[in-house]
């Protein structure tokens, strides 16, 4: 099974999305015996250290294969090695700025900066008589030449990569726009010389060079690389994106600008998976029902428990950000403590909020009760050691510590939040979910859940740990295979349109109108009947940057015969609001398809003047053609 997950980069020091691609791959392996690939983009001049050790931490030795674009090319066709780089600066002033940089100079003029490792150079600097650098070289740990950088009027103007042997395998132009560096076009020095316009295209020509099995699964990891798998044009490709994060700006109806690509296009991808069934349930509202989207949410294996949790501390582990509102939780047990006394609530975490919410502390008069216990990697064991944890964030996700908590049979009280309390918390069996934003109620929450017995403690303990093994490690790889089955086929590909037959107020009351179109599928093999509706789109939202605000009725199905189909639906004007004009439109789900198609006027003998009321104006738009009705 060729299954290959693209991602930015991968760093040494990488967050909570990093760590979750290179978990699904090794789980991949170990239960269903896959062998992924993953693919990254950015320039490191120690990707092969870096590579090693990553598969060192996550055990993944001979469980997948890690590549890099420049690494990649870099190590293709090398016969030897030359010698290792070297500068000489026996001619030269040297000053030491600090312990890993010295500054040379010649005739009073800085000419070179270098930077050091332990045990050799890192970084080579080359300086003009007028102090501006013009060239850097990059040295990778082996002490070979990686890239040299070159600089116009301090702008990054080109760079060049090199082998081992010391021939160059790649060269970048760059454009200086706005203060930033953008690469205007890349030249390929490999079995022939190919030059790319752009540095996407250099990316999907690197991708296409793993396409070798049908089908290839291609799992876009990085909002940023959806635009060149979306680019890649190769019916033994199937296209999956992941969505890790809400897809909305938060407190607006506007799709997040990196979410945009796929969202937009919905209708051209195989698979959209989702961590959580909510969102996938405002995807579905918000972008149309198919049946592409999936939900696989994180896994988490059920540690070895040393429970301890008979006491009152309450904790939570998030990082000390203003999206946390972990000033809520103060104020909530300023209200607790006065009630339980003995309780204390301990935050785990840093961040640049430390110092606003140790002035809350202290100003609530708290310092005994709340107390900021900075970073801590030993996560489990103060979930352990605590009789419930908090979560108050605005938006998640998926709210991973949430999981971890109940993995550890520690109830959770959270914000019912998008997205991940409601699919891991039973409110009131493994914790507890409280209206967003609400400060009382969380209060009362945690003083609900002090005072119960150590029974009860208990229970909500073991309901919490059932709960968390629907999320096992075996589970999520055997919806990773299912989903992979059900997209070995391609997609059928359909191209519908709508034609406008009729607009009937004979037997309606005078402002009601019924609407029948034509649709035709365009293909005649189709087994799957479509499932359609009139859909009215506020005109005043047709614009937004997000989503748009539409009312939706059903289609039936009057005639069919093979791929066409006549359909009708009702406008009722009394169930829109006035002074507003709805855009009519065919909507239809067909298996993953979702399209919404305008019903336009296309040259048909309808005369639209006979339909007019003093409440209602039927018309054909002068730029679309498209029906509308004007309140």
């Amino acid at each position: 099974m060729n299954t290959i997950f693209i991602t930015s980069r991968l760093d040494k020091d990488h967050g909570g999305l990093t760590a979750s691609l290179l978990n699904k791959v090794r789980i991949l392996h170990d239960y269903k015996g896959i062998k992924p690939k993953i693919l990254s983009f950015h320039a490191d001049q120690n990707f092969s250290n870096l590579k090693n050790e990553i598969i060192k931490r996550y055990s993944l030795e001979n469980k997948t294969k890690i590549l890099n674009i420049n690494d990649y090319y870099r190590n293709r066709g090398v016969q030897s090695s030359k010698a290792k780089y070297s500068i000489d600066t026996s001619k030269l002033i040297p000053i030491s700025i600090n312990d890993n940089v010295k500054e040379f100079y010649k005739n009073g003029i800085k000419i070179l900066e270098i930077t050091y490792t332990s045990s050799s150079i890192k970084e080579v600097k080359h300086f003009a008589e007028n102090s501006l650098c013009i060239k850097k070289d990059v040295i990778d740990k082996e002490g070979f030449l990686y890239w040299t950088s070159h600089y116009y009027n301090n702008n990054l103007s080109r760079q060049i990569f090199f082998r081992k042997d010391g021939i160059a395998f790649q060269t970048r132009e760059y454009e200086s726009t706005n203060n930033k560096n953008n690469i205007k076009n890349i030249v390929l020095f490999d079995n022939s010389v190919i030059r790319f316009n752009s540095f996407d295209a250099f990316k999907k020509y690197f991708i296409e060079e793993f396409i070798t099995e049908n089908p290839t699964y291609l799992i876009g990891e990085a909002r940023g690389q959806d635009p060149v798998i979306m680019n890649i044009q190769d019916n033994r490709v199937r296209k999956i994106f992941m969505i890790h994060s809400i897809h909305m700006r938060p407190d607006t109806d506007i799709i997040r600008t990196g979410n945009k690509m796929v969202l937009n296009n919905l209708n051209e991808i195989d698979a959209l998976i989702l961590l959580t069934e909510k969102q996938k349930e405002d995807i579905t509202n918000q972008f149309g029902d198919r049946n592409n989207y999936y939900v696989i949410p994180h896994s988490i294996e059920i540690p070895n428990l040393a429970k301890t949790n008979d006491n009152n501390i309450i904790v939570i582990i998030s990082r000390l950000h203003e999206e946390k509102r972990l000033d809520h939780a103060i104020k909530a047990f300023q209200k607790v403590v006065k009630e339980k006394p003995e309780a204390q609530l301990f935050i785990y975490g840093d961040g640049e909020q430390k110092g606003v919410l140790q002035n809350l502390i202290n100003e609530l008069q708290l310092k005994e009760s709340v107390k900021l216990m900075g970073y801590a990697n030993n996560t489990y064991e103060i979930l352990q050691n605590a009789t419930c944890s908090l979560l108050t964030s605005k938006y998640e996700g998926f709210a991973l510590v949430i999981q971890e908590s109940i993995a550890n049979g520690t109830p959770v009280i959270a914000y019912d939040i998008k997205y991940g309390p409601s699919d891991m918390i039973d409110s009131g069996k493994n914790g507890f979910l409280v209206e967003d934003g609400n400060i009382d109620k969380l209060a009362t929450s945690i003083i609900k859940y002090l005072n119960t017995s150590k029974k009860e403690k208990q229970n909500f303990s073991e309901l919490s740990i059932e709960k968390a093994q629907l999320f096992s490690n075996e589970r999520f790889a055997t919806s990773w295979v299912t989903l992979f089955e059900k997209l070995k086929l391609p997609k059928v590909k359909i191209k519908p349109n709508v034609k406008l037959k009729k607009i009937d107020r004979k037997f309606m009351s005078k402002n009601n109108f019924k609407i029948e179109v034509e649709v035709k599928i365009n293909n005649h093999k189709n087994s799957i009947t479509p499932v359609f509706w009139g859909t009215f789109y506020n005109r005043s939202t047709l614009n937004n940057d997000g989503v748009k605000k539409r009312k939706q009725v059903e289609g039936i199905i009057k005639e069919r015969k093979d791929d066409l189909y006549q359909i009708e639906f009702l406008f009722k004007s009394n169930e829109y609001e006035v002074n507003d004009i709805y855009d009519v439109f065919l909507s239809m789900k067909y298996d993953s398809y979702y399209f919404d198609l305008r019903v336009g006027n296309q040259r048909s003998p309808i005369n639209i003047e006979n339909y007019k009321t003093k409440k209602v104006i039927p018309y054909f738009t002068n730029k679309y053609d498209n029906l509308s009705f004007k309140l």
